[in-house]
């Protein structure tokens, strides 16, 4: 049997129970896909949800919206600024930002861009199939390390304690999470691979909500990027799951 047919068959023989293992999972968006706005200008006192879908409709015209969120702090009145995200990227946030000082049902909203940090995408989670798992750990450890060297600093390699079927490659390096999703579709010794992100720790789509609830106005005010103060910076690595067969930072 050739490498190309070892793939191929192996490939196929592991695709039902990569499925099975994936199927709440999806890739998540890039962080350049990604768009997202601090809002302000709306009264502490108003009820949290009539804010929230005061502003999801009032934005809605900028591009799909992912998430609104405006926190409630321990006096039970909301923080003074609220958090949309988008899917489309930098047109997004250029849309919202034509909308700031425009009327949000009797008050003013102020839009200011809300980027992530310029290293959230060095560590995302991937999850990678297709090559052919017939060859000894030692020959698929050098495979992938040449064929993802690319994409950073290889750290270490490791397979899943009850499979060669799975393995951990860890990297590290500045845009790593665009390097490794462009190895989607790659050939790696004659075999085709499918790489899925679905974890990066610094990107995401929905504001983090559980660890702001209940802060102290003085401490959110002091904070004003809460979401940097609750989650720190993870070191900076790329954790991608090598599999063959198909799973997703």
């Amino acid at each position: 049997m050739s490498p190309t047919e070892g793939c191929a068959t192996k490939g196929m023989s592991l695709l039902t129970l990569n499925e099975r293992e994936t199927t709440t999972k999806r890739s998540k968006p890039r962080k350049r896909d990604i768009g997202r706005i601090r809002v302000k200008g709306f009264s502490i006192d108003l009820p949290r949800d009539d804010v929230e879908s005061a502003l999801r409709k009032h934005f809605s015209s900028c591009g799909e919206i992912t998430d609104v969120c405006v926190h409630v702090l321990t006096d039970n009145l909301l923080s003074d600024r609220g958090f949309i995200y988008f899917l489309g990227g930098q047109g997004t946030v250029d849309k919202a930002m034509q909308l700031s000082g425009t009327d949000v049902g009797g008050w003013n909203v102020i839009v200011e861009p809300y980027p992530f940090l310029e290293n959230a995408d060095w560590d995302p989670v991937a999850f990678v199939q297709g090559y052919d798992t017939g060859l000894g750990k030692t020959e698929i450890k050098r495979m992938l390390f040449n064929h993802f060297s690319s994409c950073g600093q290889i750290m270490d390699i490791e397979f899943h304690n009850s499979t060669i079927g799975v393995a951990s490659v860890y990297l590290y390096g500045e845009g790593a999470e665009d390097k490794v999703l462009d190895l989607d579709g790659s050939y790696m010794g004659g075999c085709k691979i499918l790489v899925k992100h679905i974890i990066t720790n610094g990107i995401y789509t929905v504001h983090p909500r559980r660890r702001h609830y209940g802060w102290p106005r003085n401490f959110a005010d002091k904070h004003e990027n809460l979401s940097q103060v609750m989650i720190p910076a993870t070191p900076n690595m790329v954790l991608i799951v090598i599999c063959f067969s198909v799973c997703s930072l």
